[in-house]
């Protein structure tokens, strides 16, 4: 056997509690809470410790790199851990199996079955993996898979960056439950900023108020019932914290730091491991191509919607590269690809509007300017940011519904269809916006329900127009 993976497998079971303790707690010690995706995993790891029949065992949580993976890992591994016997108990880093021992996944589970003393079949008592970083061993889902096959006994969480998703199979999705983590919404911001929880049940209310009434005059009068409700959660939150959270709010590591450039140079080694290790696994990229990638993103942070052939023009690319380029940054979820609305005919003709998962990226990329003039004059596409990460959230990932947008001149930012029934034209903005983009599309649209606007106004009705004027401060607690 591998002498140097026992130690260190020797070393997680009597270590691990201690080394995964910075991973729950800032500079000053003070814990992070748990976020909503804690309480989805927690269920399914309760339900397996209970002895609940059908229960599922094995559990999947994918996402871009410093959305928090590992701090959840480590939230569930030290609160569970007094439940079971410490050698039952295992947390891994493949990063640290495959490129510090050189070893493998299935080598450590090969290992921790003989430490073990019996073997997975034969276990009688529950038994917790923990695997991070999943993605470093391009083999971690068939390992997995076997050791799933051989033990209703054996509960396994592993997490890795949005490649471990397209390292799977139909086998492996049948048998494991993915839990995608998003960036940190607003509501999860104020959580760790201040520790202010949302009111339970508002955040359905207002998706529901929102995005699933008969007409504009409907949603207004379901918004208007939760007014007071939202209100009264605003009275205890600085108004000047939704800045904070559209420059650098959305990554969780991030949201106590207090030097700005700390963050964006933390951000900026971020995306270099993204594009180096994680878009590279994805697309087999050469070098010079890798090279021009930050590019890409940097031309992208500062333009509304961006086409292949002006890529290719200013970077002298060819286009099928870029298009490669930008379907692997969309599959390695940097960003969110919102293509334009209608038959296929147009949408090849119109070129797709590119958002960042997580706005925090883009605000690193405006840095650059390092003034606050420029903030203020791109809040905007950051705002824009924000919504398109929470239709995908919300709607888009879990299959309800596409996101879109109107490529004509002047017209609504989105256009979110729900359940191939509910068109909803939506403009984002962050200033006095008035109604006419929306118009222009629902005039457009015939199938439109009715439109939205967020933007910084009270809660206003267009009747006329079939359209709802909703604050910003609304929208932000979905």
């Amino acid at each position: 056997m591998n002498e140097e993976v026992i130690k260190y497998i020797q070393n997680q079971l009597v270590q691990a509690q201690f080394r995964l303790r910075s991973y729950i707690q800032d500079e000053q010690e003070k814990k992070y809470p748990q976020r909503y995706i804690y309480i989805k995993i927690e269920k399914y790891l309760k339900d397996f410790l209970s002895g609940a029949q059908n229960h599922d065992r094995w559990i999947i949580v994918p996402g871009l790199r410093g959305v928090g993976k590992t701090t959840i890992l480590a939230q569930l591994f030290l609160n569970y851990q007094s439940q079971v016997d410490p050698k039952r108990i295992l947390y891994i880093s493949l990063n640290e199996i495959v490129d510090v021992l050189g070893s493998s996944l299935k080598e450590v589970l090969e290992i921790y079955e003989k430490m073990i003393g019996e073997s997975y079949e034969k276990q009688a008592a529950p038994l917790l993996i923990f695997i991070d970083e999943a993605q470093y061993d391009p083999k971690w889902a068939s390992g997995l898979k076997s050791l799933y096959d051989r033990s209703n006994k054996v509960f396994v969480i592993c997490t890795g960056s949005s490649a471990v998703s397209l390292q799977t199979n139909p086998d492996v999705i049948r048998r494991a439950v993915y839990l995608k983590l998003f960036p940190t919404s607003f509501c999860e911001y104020l959580m760790i900023k201040d520790g202010i929880y949302p009111v339970a049940g508002l955040k359905k209310k207002i998706k529901e108020a929102l995005f699933n009434a008969e007409s504009a005059a409907d949603a207004f009068d379901r918004l208007k019932q939760i007014e007071q409700a939202i209100k009264d959660f605003w009275a205890k939150i600085d108004r000047l914290y939704i800045n904070e959270y559209l420059k650098i709010g959305t990554l969780p590591f991030a949201i106590r730091m207090r030097d700005e450039n700390r963050i964006y140079q933390t951000i900026n080694s971020l995306l270099d491991k993204v594009i180096d290790e994680d878009v590279q696994s994805l697309g087999k990229f050469n070098r010079k191509t890798i090279g021009i990638i930050k590019r890409i993103l940097f031309i992208m942070a500062e333009a509304d919607s961006i086409s292949i052939q002006k890529l290719h023009s200013i970077l002298q690319t060819a286009p099928n590269t870029i298009m490669g380029v930008l379907d692997i940054l969309e599959k390695a979820e940097l960003i969110i690809r919102v293509p334009p609305h209608g038959s296929n005919v147009s949408k090849v003709r119109k070129p797709s509007k590119y958002l960042f998962m997580s706005s925090a990226i883009r605000s690193t990329f405006l840095s650059v300017a390092g003034n606050e003039q420029i903030f203020l004059q791109q809040r905007g596409r950051l705002m824009e940011d924000i919504a398109g990460m929470t239709l995908y959230r919300e709607y888009v990932s879990k299959g309800l519904s596409s996101l879109t947008y109107d490529s004509s001149q002047g017209a609504a930012d989105f256009i979110l269809t729900i359940a191939n029934k509910q068109v909803l034209p939506i403009e984002i903005g962050m200033g006095e916006k008035e109604a006419k983009q929306v118009i222009g599309t629902m005039k457009k649209i015939k199938t439109s329900k009715y439109g939205i606007i967020i933007a910084n106004n009270d809660l206003v009705l267009i009747k006329s127009e079939n359209i709802i004027k909703v604050p910003i401060e609304y929208f932000l607690l979905i």
